[in-house]
């Protein structure tokens, strides 16, 4: 297990929300709600709270999604729900953090990666219908672009491809529509491009190919054209959380009780590890440096609800050679 001085810090349902391996560092990051994000860079043997410089502002949301800036490294963003404000950005590799404007909770935040003054941003709400919000002043001000989005649906999983193309996935939470609509003018107008996909985040691969967890909980979805056309892969093989992508190109995801590694653009999946601990993992990272994949899972009750000793695991996987 990789939980290390996390386990036991009294928290509440969804206490270890999520964990992601930043690319170019031996640095882990975890979130445990009600008490902001920790790092870790001896593989979660031990932990130290970030956001402890001066000025930084207190991140107390249930963290959804951590993002890394590929072209700075000391910069990335994280979004969350519940508990406080939703978007925060760390320009100084998580000494202090800002809050972004007065964004609400949300379950996740995109960046046009493709402005190198990184001014557009998207963020979903949570299991709310048409919330979806844009700033194009790097998130001081933000504008609602989900009015003509599907009502009673939770589209709310937003990539940002450009300043004026996104992507957004509707979950489907409340019985409503599911899949995936592209817009290429802001928001101003939505199509629906696939009913596959929508689930979480989408990983958009180093090769431009975005790859989409399905909404009904198993499969995922391929586009090869930014988005334009699908096609559906892996049913039955894989469950619907947030694949990665390894350095060598090859795609892993979860199975229903292993890591499961694509090395045909999710054509085909062959088990990546043995049968995990737990039967409710709720995402996975890889982490380069240590060679080896993280996979968490979280716990409910009445609060406080302790993290686990068993949040996070780490199982060595050395993509150079497996």
């Amino acid at each position: 297990m990789a939980t290390g001085n996390l386990a036991g810090i009294q928290s509440e349902c969804g206490n270890l929300s999520v964990t992601a391996a930043k690319p170019d560092e031996d640095l882990l990051i975890a979130s445990v709600s009600l008490n902001g994000l920790w790092g870790s860079k001896n593989g979660g043997s031990s932990w130290q709270q970030l956001g402890t410089g001066s000025g930084s502002a207190m991140i107390t949301n249930r963290g959804t999604a951590i993002i890394f800036d590929p072209a700075h490294s000391a910069t990335f963003w994280e979004v969350g729900i519940y508990n406080g404000l939703g978007v925060y950005r760390t320009t100084d590799d998580g000494t202090t953090f800002t809050a972004l404007g007065n964004e609400q909770p949300g379950d996740l935040v995109s960046i046009d990666f493709t402005d190198p003054n990184r001014q557009t941003l998207v963020a979903g709400g949570h299991e709310m219908s048409q919330t979806l919000n844009l700033s194009t002043n790097g998130g001081t001000d933000w504008t609602s672009i989900g009015s003509m989005l599907p009502q009673n649906t939770n589209c709310v999983n937003p990539l940002v491809l450009d300043s004026q193309t996104f992507l957004v996935g509707c979950a489907g939470y409340g019985g409503g529509v599911t899949g995936v609509w592209r817009t290429t003018d802001q928001g101003a107008h939505w199509a629906s491009q696939t009913m596959s996909g929508g689930a979480k985040a989408a990983l958009l691969a180093s090769d431009g190919t975005i790859y989409w967890g399905s909404a009904n909980g198993n499969g995922m979805t391929r586009s090869m054209d930014k988005g334009v056309t699908w096609t559906d892969l892996g049913n039955g093989d894989v469950i619907a959380v947030t694949p990665v992508e390894l350095p060598d190109g090859r795609i892993a995801t979860l199975g229903s009780d292993t890591v499961m590694i694509s090395s045909d653009k999710g054509m085909t999946w062959t088990p990546g590890s043995t049968e995990l601990p737990y039967s409710d993992a709720t995402g996975l990272t890889y982490s380069t440096q240590e060679k080896a994949f993280f996979i968490w899972h979280f716990t409910c009750g009445n609060p406080p609800v302790p993290v686990p000793s068993d949040a996070i695991m780490a199982y060595p996987f050395d993509y150079t050679v497996q």
